[in-house]
């Protein structure tokens, strides 16, 4: 096992709109400091390499530096995803001896008025930002988070001006549709989900990865034939949940990924099954573990790349559809549906896949690059 995202509590000072999880209150029946702290060793014993605590709002947990200490205690490294609107000298000082591999804090507009319209709370975006200048100060290795729906499309270009030179990692994902307070007329469409993979592409072009470390989330795209510089990884090689990924509720849920928030898909509880036996069970995890070309969806049953690909990203695919395997946000199918035109001339072909869209002009492939404003 890689990595464990642990929803460490859905307790949070913030009410964002497209939170999967819809935090606010913790749950009822919220993992106690023993069970958490047994959770770590059990982790440690499956073999897990590094834990990320998120939540909610991880710091609201009073056990939360109890906690971190034992993951680093057992020799896994620490991660810490947080909305950075706490403001507590305290949390700087004791995050540095934790030595975490990263502090991502969530930035979702370039603008404190749309910031802490999407965040639920003003002055949010000023205490984040604040937040972020204390632990670069620190020494720290900060991310920044950035999820993207119809609201704050056109800021990307305006967050990119904000992070540049500043030895922040920028992540940017794409909103989905599973908390309760994300009205779907705001997730992007097809040109604009596409759109945000030539920001990426151009960005990382344009931009030394030592002044602009950027990267797509696990939901942007594959098997493109234009795009090529959007990932940390070469290849896109099927959902991780239950592969390289587990994730944990702060009730000790058990999935595969925490962004398939469905019942559906509990493996089970740490209160009644360990996790080392769980993942060690060959029955656990069949969705992902046991993939099949018949398990796929419409949308990718006849595709040549489906049993690398594996039907995409399960989170967007059950956003989108309602079913596993069936990602309706493949870039290669985007690709064929937007630019149909441009791709059956084959000269026209070949040079966007020589050149990528870094230099694209007219056509369907300028009015992606459009949509963006500001400088490079």
């Amino acid at each position: 096992m890689a990595c464990c995202v642990w929803e460490f509590t859905l307790a949070c000072n913030l009410n964002c709109i497209h939170c999967g999880s819809s935090a606010g209150r913790k749950r009822d029946d919220e993992l106690t400091t023993e069970e958490a702290l047994r959770l770590c060793a059990d982790l440690k014993k499956t073999g897990c390499l590094g834990v990320a605590l998120m939540g909610g709002e991880p710091f609201l947990r009073k056990d939360f530096w109890q906690v971190a200490q034992k993951i680093r205690d057992l020799g896994m490294e620490l991660s810490v995803i947080t909305n950075g609107a706490i403001v507590d000298e305290e949390i700087i000082k004791k995050l540095a001896p934790l030595a975490p591999r990263a502090v991502a804090v969530s930035i979702d507009a370039a603008s404190a008025e749309l910031h802490d319209k999407i965040r639920g709370v003003p002055g949010s975006f000023d205490k984040s930002r604040a937040f972020i200048n204390r632990c670069l100060r620190e020494g720290l290795p900060v991310s920044v988070i950035t999820t993207v729906h119809k609201l704050n499309l056109k800021e990307l270009a305006a967050i990119r001006e904000q992070l540049k030179g500043r030895k922040i990692a920028w992540q940017v994902q794409t909103a989905g549709a599973e908390g309760c307070r994300f009205p779907k007329e705001l997730l992007l469409d097809d040109e604009e989900f596409y759109s945000v993979g030539v920001f990426i592409e151009v960005s990382r072009r344009t931009q030394p990865a030592g002044e602009l470390p950027l990267i797509g989330a696990h939901d942007l795209g594959y098997n493109s034939g234009i795009l090529k510089n959007i990932s940390l990884y070469g290849k896109w090689e099927g959902c991780q949940a239950g592969v390289s990924v587990l994730g944990v509720r702060s009730n000790g849920d058990i999935l595969g990924c925490l962004a398939i928030n469905d019942d559906r898909f509990l493996e089970g509880n740490v209160g009644k099954r360990n996790v080392y036996g769980l993942w060690n069970d060959p029955a656990a995890f069949s969705y992902t573990r046991n993939f099949n070309k018949a398990r796929a969806g419409a949308n990718c049953l006849t595709c040549g790349y489906l049993e690398a690909c594996k039907g995409g990203c399960n989170e967007m695919s059950l956003t989108k559809t309602g079913v596993m395997h069936n990602d309706p946000c493949c870039f290669y199918r985007l690709e064929h549906k937007l630019f149909a035109e441009e791709l059956r001339n084959p000269f026209k072909r070949l040079w966007f896949r020589l050149n990528g869209l870094a230099n694209a002009g007219g056509g369907a492939f300028g009015k992606l690059g459009g949509i963006f404003g500001g400088k490079r």
